[in-house]
């Protein structure tokens, strides 16, 4: 039995689709890259932003349309919250949720053996905070299909509590996974040939806290260098107060740790992040973003932004471009604010009309472009360390730079981490050549 796999969100969303399909493969499925030969198809969704979601509402009603034949079964954070949204839509056979997903393989047999009889539903969303409550996960992943850079997963959910975001309620509190399932996972996916680990999570900066040995980040990140042989490891979205010393001198230190860190900030507004319920005051930001960027000469940073929070004032919403204009980033992600069901953002009054949200988002995505092109002009003449993504018809590699940059060069890349010499800006990255003599 053939099936395909779409996934919308975030890296960990990723990996998750990952390990999934290594466990249907496990369970004798076949997994295809081609809808018209499926006979299921799977959609793990997002529910960050009503527009993810939406996405994902759409591509299903394709599918249904265009392959009635094809059983669909939705998974993920979307179940969670809108449910109802899609079990309506034609040729959803099963739903299934954040932890519930990972049994999708013997559900779907199940549903073979008794076609139609009855469909899975999941718990509300009410329930899920105190059910999710530690790390359950078992299974170890051992190979991304067609990709050089592996996710690893080291954690799910998140005990913040920002006033804009549904993560909480679709995944409940923040839950590590065991030190020993993460280096097995990661010493498994380098002997099949990753070059690249990215270690990933809902909230990583509080990995460890509710172990039993209580471990860091930082701690982690030693061990997994220490206990692994020529993998290069590439940390996702930390907190900016969960950057602790010990971090920074890892960054600074161990070539194998890409020097490329994503802080969110959300916001530049002292009043905006009181209202978003951030736990940080712009100042205290600057602070630990100017003394990481000193400590790191050369560092990939990023952030992501919100912009149209409710009640944003033009006093505000400019306050905050020229703060994140002030900070040494290199790119942003830049996201018009998105009213999620039960959140608190949601019931807030002043909210702004789409077409100056867009407006905002643009001047953001403006100054993103600017700081992404600043930084990649100062690439020219360095040398960047680099492993293969994927290659043009053109015969171009498409690579990527431990700072995170995107690298384009002529020619075949070797299976492993190697050296290019940037020379000048090129479509989204950086155009390379070899190092002489190599």
């Amino acid at each position: 039995m053939k099936v395909f796999f779409n996934t919308f969100g975030c890296k960990t969303n990723q990996y998750d689709s990952a390990l999934i399909g290594q466990i249907f493969e496990q369970a004798g499925f076949t997994l295809t890259d081609n809808p018209d030969s499926a006979q299921w198809v799977v959609v793990n969704t997002c529910s960050v932003t009503k527009r993810g979601e939406d996405k994902a509402c759409q591509w299903v009603r394709k599918i249904g349309r265009e392959h009635p034949e094809a059983r669909i079964a939705v998974v993920g954070c979307s179940v969670e919250v809108s449910a109802g949204r899609f079990a309506e839509l034609p040729g959803v056979s099963l739903l299934l949720g954040t932890e519930e997903k990972f049994r999708l393989g013997e559900v779907l047999a199940e549903y073979e053996k008794n076609r139609g009889k009855s469909q899975e539903r999941l718990e509300p969303a009410s329930g899920l905070v105190r059910k999710l409550d530690r790390y359950s996960q078992k299974a170890v992943l051992t190979a991304h299909r067609d990709h050089a850079r592996a996710f690893v997963k080291i954690q799910d959910g998140c005990n913040n509590r920002c006033t804009y975001c549904i993560v909480p309620f679709t995944r409940g509190v923040s839950r590590s996974r065991p030190l020993e399932q993460v280096l097995a996972e990661i010493q498994a996916l380098e002997t099949r040939g990753h070059r690249e680990v990215v270690l990933t999570g809902i909230h990583i900066g509080r990995y460890g806290l509710d172990l039993p040995e209580a471990l860091t980040l930082a701690a982690l990140v030693e061990k997994v260098l220490t206990e692994t042989g020529e993998v290069r490891i590439r940390l996702s979205s930390v907190e900016v107060g969960e950057i602790d010393e010990p971090l920074v001198e890892l960054l600074s230190s161990r070539e194998r740790l890409c020097s490329h860190l994503h802080i969110p900030i959300q916001h530049g507004s002292k009043t905006v992040l009181a209202r978003m319920g951030r736990k940080y005051s712009p100042a205290e930001f600057r602070g630990t973003v100017e003394r990481i960027a000193e400590s790191l000469p050369g560092l990939g940073l990023g952030t992501d932004v919100i912009a149209g929070f409710p009640g944003e004032t033009e006093s505000e919403f400019n306050e905050c471009r020229d703060f994140i204009d002030s900070l040494p980033f290199t790119y942003l992600h830049v996201f018009p604010f998105s009213p999620r069901p039960g959140t608190e953002a949601a019931k807030l009054g002043n909210h702004l009309i789409k077409g100056e949200i867009r407006r905002r988002v643009k001047i953001m995505r403006e100054l993103s472009n600017r700081k992404r092109e600043s930084f990649l002009r100062s690439l020219a003449g360095k040398t960047l360390s680099v492993v293969h993504e994927s290659e043009l018809p053109s015969g171009v590699s498409v690579c990527r730079a431990d700072n995170y940059a995107r690298v384009y060069y002529q020619g075949a890349s070797p299976p492993k981490i190697f050296d290019l010499i940037a020379e000048q800006p090129w479509r989204d990255g950086v155009w390379a050549k070899l190092p002489a003599g190599a």
